[in-house]
């Protein structure tokens, strides 16, 4: 084979073979394998994103039917306490009747003995004046029943009253303080990503 022929060989095989520029091969791996691993991270941290959300949103959903049914709730409630309300002066007008019931018969027993046993110590029990002050205490007894029950019942709505103004404090405190969280999460999220542009910047 003449020297002509090596070379023109020599040149073809040269010019099939694939020509690298190692440091243009290098990068471009190291390129493809930093976007590969961002587009994973990325998608990692988009599906733990949802899903925090869709519990979040759930969690939500739940709370927001609780509360509806409690809403739904209030008119039974109400009817239930006037309910006991009625019962308790329904209650406190019978304790009353079955006193002076019993008083009129006590009386009229009274007043029997006293007709067939007049003069002497009898004469001395006036009817009249009997029936009179067991029905002051009958009045005295019912309106402190009744006093009893409007103290009971302004105390309940003196407990609700207070109640209602601790859960608006709360919840007023649960906004200062998710406010002052989210704040401080942003600032040092914030901060991180500046020093990480600083790093990463030539």
């Amino acid at each position: 084979m003449s020297s002509k022929e090596n070379i023109k060989i020599n040149e073809n095989i040269a010019v099939n073979e694939p020509k690298f520029n190692e440091k243009n091969t290098t990068k471009f791996s190291t390129d493809n394998t930093n976007a590969n691993f961002n587009e994973r991270t990325n998608s990692t941290l988009n599906q733990q994103q949802d899903a925090i959300n869709k519990t979040l949103d759930n969690t939500l959903n739940n709370i927001k039917r609780s509360t509806d049914e409690a809403t739904h709730e209030i008119p039974r409630y109400t009817q239930r306490i006037a309910e006991y309300q009625e019962q308790t002066i329904k209650t406190i007008k019978d304790i009353a009747s079955d006193f002076i019931e019993a008083e009129k018969q006590v009386i009229g027993s009274f007043q029997s003995q006293i007709d067939r046993n007049s003069g002497g110590v009898w004469d001395l029990y006036n009817p009249q004046k009997i029936a009179e002050n067991h029905a002051v205490a009958v009045n005295n007894f019912t309106s402190y029943l009744l006093n009893t029950a409007d103290l009971v019942n302004n105390a309940l709505l003196s407990n609700i009253r207070v109640y209602n103004t601790a859960l608006e404090q709360t919840r007023d405190n649960l906004k200062a303080c998710a406010k002052t969280n989210t704040n401080y999460i942003q600032a040092v999220s914030g901060n991180s990503q500046n020093r990480e542009t600083n790093t990463t910047s030539p």
